[in-house]
């Protein structure tokens, strides 16, 4: 038998050597933004207090959004918080200050001076996963409403991000004790590794924030400083889903109901009583009060009424409790962002 070449030899080695190539796996690269500073009060029964997230009296708050995009070459799946039989799964937490089951430790907070030393640490957080919007930046990817993660069945896909508003329960650092001055905000991510990533050095995020010195009135509850989201005012990218909090339409005028009643609205031609009309592919939403609303402060919002029908009626229609007020603002829009529709809304 003819001995083989030498350097064929050696790149036949080379070959079985190789390493195979990684798993595909997500990528989650935060974003911090909108940072904006909040004097507020809380009692010493207070959720936030409860959560660990603030202590008791008045307290001085560095409010953020984060943004978590998924970059990566796999969607992150999460799944349910709980088992078949209700057991809670290991990694999650029920969280009272937003009535729902979060993914624990995945986000920590600190603040520290541009030098680096730590002044200030946020609660750390445990967050509902979900793809609350396409991420800019990345090929636009359309996923049915149906099929987004949620806080039912958590993760992110790939070219979305999940956002969590500077508005939200804990979504602060708390700078009480800390002086005027100069910092950097960071924001850190599966900061302990327990989803698998293909790479963790951009899990990482800082942003450079002023702290003014403290207002002479500091402590009055000014949880209205924070101003609220306006779903009205037009989207600054391609945008889609019942979720997001921009490009949608209010009826011009409140609708009225009966406290504690059971209320359907739709303009929705199939799955029961026809109400209302719709063409193209709208979404609802409804409001308590006058003002529209965000996505977290809804009473109730819905992209397709018949979700089983592989979307043959892209129609919309919700079902509510009437809120103590008795008055409702009802917002409609496309599922994208810019799309004709028609979305008239009726009651039975």
């Amino acid at each position: 038998m003819p001995l083989r070449h030498p350097l064929t030899l050696a790149l036949a080695l080379l070959a079985c050597a190789s390493p195979e190539p990684p798993a595909p796996a997500p990528n989650l690269a935060p974003i911090v933004s909108l940072p904006l500073l909040q004097e507020r009060t809380f009692s010493a029964d207070a959720c936030e207090v409860m959560e660990g997230c603030a202590g008791p009296g008045g307290r001085r708050l560095l409010r953020f959004n984060l943004s978590t995009t998924n970059t990566g070459s796999a969607d992150l799946v999460v799944g349910s918080p709980t088992y078949p039989d209700g057991g809670l799964r290991p990694g999650f937490v029920y969280a009272p200050c937003h009535d729902h089951f979060h993914y624990e430790g995945f986000a920590d907070y600190r603040l520290l001076t541009m030098d680096g030393r730590e002044v200030g640490r946020g609660h750390k957080q445990a967050f509902c996963l979900e793809d609350t919007d396409h991420a800019p930046s990345f090929p636009l990817r359309i996923v049915a409403d149906r099929d987004r993660f949620s806080c039912a069945s958590q993760g992110i896909h790939v070219g979305w991000m999940d956002v969590y508003l500077r508005t939200l329960a804990c979504q602060y650092v708390d700078v009480t004790d800390v002086p005027p001055g100069r910092y950097r905000l960071r924001a850190t991510v599966n900061s302990e590794r327990r989803i698998r990533e293909t790479r963790y050095d951009d899990n990482v995020a800082e942003l450079v924030v002023d702290l003014p010195a403290a207002t002479p009135d500091a402590g009055a509850d000014a949880a209205a400083d924070v101003p609220p989201i306006d779903p009205t005012l037009p989207c600054a990218m391609t945008e889609q889903g019942v979720h997001r909090d921009c490009g949608w339409d209010a009826e011009m005028a409140t609708r009225s109901c009966t406290p504690g009643a059971r209320v359907v609205i739709g303009c929705d031609p199939g799955c029961g009583a026809p109400l209302g009309q719709c063409l193209g592919d709208p979404m609802l939403r409804v409001c308590e009060g006058t003002a529209p609303c965000s996505d977290f402060a809804s009473l109730a919002a819905n992209d397709d009424s018949c979700p089983g029908d592989a979307g043959r009626n892209p129609c919309a229609r919700v079902t509510f409790t009437c809120p103590p007020s008795g008055v409702v603002r009802v917002l409609t829009a496309p599922y994208q962002a810019g799309q004709a529709y028609t979305c008239r809304a009726a009651s039975p």
